[in-house]
């Protein structure tokens, strides 16, 4: 909708300016809205802006925007005023100026957007007096700040004025009875404290999201320099929580572990302010982490989550827990194109928690948000609003990398830091500590847990992000005109709700979001029940008590399911170094070559790489799936259920397990490997249903849908499956056209798509495949060398492109002079970089010194295909069919270099720590797939190079 003119005259409203502010649905009822009732009472106070001054503060702006809606926060200020007027401990006029000053920004806030285009109508009118942008500036606030300019403004932009005016009513509202409670409690609060604090002098707000109409944690700060936290939520778990700690310090020597101080009342409550402290010494910070290992484990327990970085506090060597709300969270339907075990493992996992590192990866980089590691400030990953010219009539809106905020959970030494991934091992001591304790009396704990069955719970619906990115999105002026336009972009819930859970929630979201807040709903750990803010109970929706759900999971604990958890917290840990550079992880020591592996030898050393696969697996009905360790956009690990890409997915497990099943003949690695790929037919399902994603998902070898579609035709023969053919001819039918901003590169680009569907055309001889060939190898080759391909090696680099277009003309140069190898692996080190030339026989016989570099080279720790020793034996093994002398000989003893390692320090991956991950490029499965290809040759093509079957 195209927003309104401005019409200075404007003095009245009319009787129904209002109308257009309400819903469709709301336009049917009689009842005049209270809110407009506010705004019409404020508009009729005489509030022209003072002296319209610049802050000269980065968010003057904001003061300046505040001064529009004076008369909104005038009103406020009166009305929080005479609620504080009573009470001789409450100092009202600095509580009401601190609230009214709050209420002011959070008003331009809302208002921004619609402001900074009406500044830029008047602008291009030259209506604005003034020499400069800041005079321009002023002047536009001066006009727009009177009555009549204010009228005007909330005349055209109903919906703003409704927005506005709904969030001045609740702050009222919020505020009046905080300042009831708190008279109610001073005496208590006196004692809580330990001292009379003085009076009351301030209560800040945006400690916390604003649910409820508004309420939200507020800290409150006394003359006398004491400070309480309040809030407005029944703090009956916070108490159980404190108990059960309670029970479980003398369970764990040395434990100790502190919890907040607490003063409940009836549906509200008052936590002691914590306070950050340093760590004195390297014993505290152990100390922390070994405490804080004993918490995740209660946190598992106890089906908690949400403890990312503002929810923990650091003081000294006790991780303190502030908000507890977010225990014995239900586990809803997850959205995506099939149930998948992997997820579901991940959702009743320690990695829940929040507490344990996770990687929220942004436009433009990524962040840790957990209560472990994030918290600091980082480059920033995620894009965020911003005002260009803020404060002048060029003043515009644009969109900048930002970060997620501070916060105090991580402890600092000698006012540094501390990196959480260096005391590892304090964490996992503890955490085993604490869940040891609980195992061995969970009959006594889950017994205790019975006091928690009527305690107020949260019940997480969506992530926050999604509200408050709802919230500010749709304040677009646009949309504010005509709230029928506003209530058209909140059908992204409808969209955004796949099961029937969500989908029964969305109407009270709906209420929520239209009062300005995050939508919220509570339950009981004894109830499967769910209610909205309103109250509005829906029966039954959670299908099971969340209480039933964590006796379950207590009565589960093993020591077999702790050491799956003690892996998720140790790959949690490794995906905190910087980002993967692809070079490998040094060299072995002690490591001699056996004499001559015999295919046997190495078969067996295959089959149990394959059986800690086996051991790691997710199952489910028929679907079987792992949780690794992955690369998001080739730079962040992060741990994620299994994709479908040949490279970190499924897919390539499932070709392992099923080569290996037809050298072995065992069908536990067929039935396996064919129960893998179980979710791939309702991946190629959503690709065709929705063609962005297959675009997303790019042609690409290895990370990309030209590897999905081999790996069907791959295992199509393996598995003796013509199902798995038609999947791969529809995963060729929907991989993109060639464009000039398609990706160049082996594992995501035109290069890996081209020689992927030369592959499968000619296992299968599918048409299609031969004409997309075709079509990606004319674009390759009519494209000039990209400066980002001069990586030396083969994954991402110029290598992988020249050796795919080996027979096809370029138009433009080939390789350039390639920069030396940084490492000696495939991806993008030495052998890649040799691996270019392996076809080529006018330079093969140049490649002598390479090959001795590649034999010479001390084995590294890093047994993985993509950068480690399975890679360099896979070109090696290339070089030696085309009868290279030199390679022949250096395969044979890189193979007992291989072999040895794997039988002496196991399959170390190519992942950070070498923390086991069973995927094909940086995994296990790609190391136990070298070790067939060196056992047994032809019979085993090469995956890193999409090879077909020779017989």
């Amino acid at each position: 909708m195209i927003p309104p003119q401005p019409n200075p005259a404007t003095t009245t409203l009319p009787p129904t300016w209002w109308a257009a502010g309400l819903t469709p649905q709301e336009r049917t009822g009689p009842t005049r809205p209270t809110w407009v009732d506010f705004a019409e009472a404020a508009l009729s106070r005489e509030s022209a802006v003072q002296g319209a001054e610049l802050s000269r503060e980065s968010d003057g702006w904001r003061t300046a925007f505040a001064g529009v809606f004076r008369p909104f926060t005038d009103a406020a200020r009166v009305a929080i005023t005479a609620a504080a007027a009573g009470s001789s401990a409450v100092d009202a006029t600095s509580v009401a100026n601190g609230c009214a000053a709050q209420l002011g920004h959070q008003l331009a806030g809302l208002a921004a957007r619609t402001l900074v285009l009406e500044l830029g109508r008047a602008r291009h009118k030259g209506v604005l007096a003034g020499e400069t942008g800041e005079e321009r500036f002023a002047a536009f606030v001066r006009r727009t700040g009177t009555t009549a300019g204010l009228t005007d403004l909330l005349h055209r932009y109903p919906v703003l004025a409704r927005l506005a005016a709904q969030a001045s009513l609740h702050a009222i509202a919020a505020v009046t009875e905080l300042l009831s409670r708190f008279d109610a409690d001073r005496v208590a609060l006196a004692a809580f404290v330990g001292t009379d604090p003085g009076a009351l002098v301030e209560i800040s707000g945006g400690t916390g999201d604003a649910h409820q109409r508004g309420r939200s944690v507020r800290e409150l700060r006394f003359a006398g320099g004491a400070r309480v936290v309040y809030k407005p939520r029944p703090l009956d778990l916070h108490t159980a929580f404190t108990a059960l700690v309670g029970w479980l310090n003398p369970r764990v020597p040395g434990l100790a572990l502190e919890t907040v101080d607490v003063l409940t009342r009836p549906g509200y409550g008052w936590l002691r302010f914590v306070e950050h402290r340093p760590c004195g010494d390297l014993t505290e910070v152990d100390r922390f982490y070994r405490r804080q290992g004993v918490l995740l484990a209660l946190l598992h327990a106890l089906d908690g989550t949400d403890v990312h970085f503002e929810n923990i506090i650091a003081a000294g060597d006790q991780p303190v827990l502030i908000d507890i709300e977010t225990l014995f969270q239900p586990v809803l339907p997850a959205g995506g194109t099939d149930a998948d075990p992997a997820a579901d493992l991940l959702a009743r996992s320690v990695h829940r928690t929040m507490l344990l590192p996770q990687m929220l990866v942004g436009e433009h980089g990524a962040v840790d948000i957990s209560g472990l590691g994030g918290g600091r400030a980082a480059a920033p990953a995620l894009e965020r609003v911003d005002w260009l010219d803020a404060g002048t009539d060029r003043m515009r809106l644009v969109r900048v990398p930002g970060g997620v905020g501070t916060g105090v959970n991580r402890p600092t030494l000698g006012g540094v830091d501390v990196e959480p991934a260096e005391h590892g091992a304090a964490l996992l001591a503890g955490f085993r500590a604490g869940y040891d304790a609980i195992a061995a009396a969970a009959t006594e704990f889950a017994a205790l847990l019975e006091s928690c069955a009527g305690a107020g719970i949260r019940v997480l619906v969506r992530p926050t992000s999604f509200y408050t990115r709802l919230l500010d999105e749709t304040t677009h002026p646009s949309l504010l005109a005509d709230a029928a336009a506003r209530d058209e972009a909140f059908e992204l819930l409808h969209d955004d709700s796949t099961d029937d859970v969500r989908r029964a929630l969305v109407a009270a979201e709906l209420t929520d979001l239209w009062a300005g807040d995050v939508p919220m709903f509570t339950g009981e750990p004894g109830s499967a029940d769910v209610w909205d803010t309103e109250g509005n109970r829906l029966p039954g929706l959670l299908g099971a008590t969340p209480l039933a759900s964590v006796r379950a999971k207590v009565a589960g604990m093993t020591t077999i399911d702790r050491r799956d958890q003690e892996w998720l917290i140790s790959a949690a840990l490794a995906t905190r170094p910087a980002a993967e550079t692809h070079t490998g992880s040094g060299v072995s020591d002690g490591i001699l070559p056996s004499k001559t592996p015999e295919p046997a030898h190495l078969l067996s050393a295959a089959c149990g790489v394959a059986d800690a696969i086996i051991a790691r697996a997710c199952t489910s009905g028929g679907r079987v799936n792992w949780v690794g360790l992955e690369l998001v956009d080739e730079k962040y690990w992060t741990v994620l259920p299994m994709g479908g890409g040949l490279g970190e997915g499924y897919p390539g497990v499932a070709l392992f397990l099923a080569q290996l099943a037809e050298l072995t003949g065992i069908d536990r690695y067929r039935d396996l490997a064919g129960k893998a790929l179980s979710g791939l037919p309702s991946l190629v399902a959503a690709l065709e249903a929705d063609p962005d994603l297959a675009e997303a998902a790019g042609p690409g070898g290895l990370l990309g849908l030209g590897g999905v579609a081999y790996a069907a035709a791959r295992l199509a023969r393996l598995l003796d499956r013509p199902d798995l053919l038609d999947l791969c001819a529809r995963t060729v039918a929907v991989m993109p056209a060639p464009t000039p901003r398609t990706s160049p590169r082996f594992t995501t680009g035109l290069a890996g798509g081209l020689v992927a569907l030369r592959s499968i055309a000619g296992q299968t001889g599918l048409e299609l495949a031969t004409v997309l060939a075709g079509a990606y190898a004319a674009e390759l080759a009519s494209r000039s060398i990209d400066p980002d391909l001069a990586d030396p090696g083969f994954a991402h680099g110029a290598a992988g492109v020249d050796w795919a277009l080996s027979g096809h003309p370029r138009e433009t140069a080939t390789l350039p002079p390639a920069k030396a190898a940084t490492g000696h692996g495939w991806c993008s080190g030495l052998a890649g970089q040799v691996l270019a030339y392996a076809g080529d026989p006018d330079v093969l016989g140049g490649l002598d010194e390479q090959v001795r570099r590649l034999a010479a080279q001390e084995p590294l720790r890093d047994l993985s295909l993509c950068h480690g020793e399975t890679g360099i034996t896979d070109v090696l093994g290339v070089l030696a069919e085309t009868g290279h002398a030199g390679a022949e000989a250096a395969l044979a003893t890189r193979t007992g270099l291989l072999l040895t390692a794997v039988e002496q320090d196991g399959a170390r991956c190519g992942t950070p720590d070498g923390v086991p991950s069973p995927g094909l490029l940086t995994g296990l499965a790609g190391i136990g797939y070298g070790l067939l290809r060196l056992g047994f040759g032809p019979r085993v093509p090469s995956a890193l190079l999409l090879q077909p079957p020779t017989r």
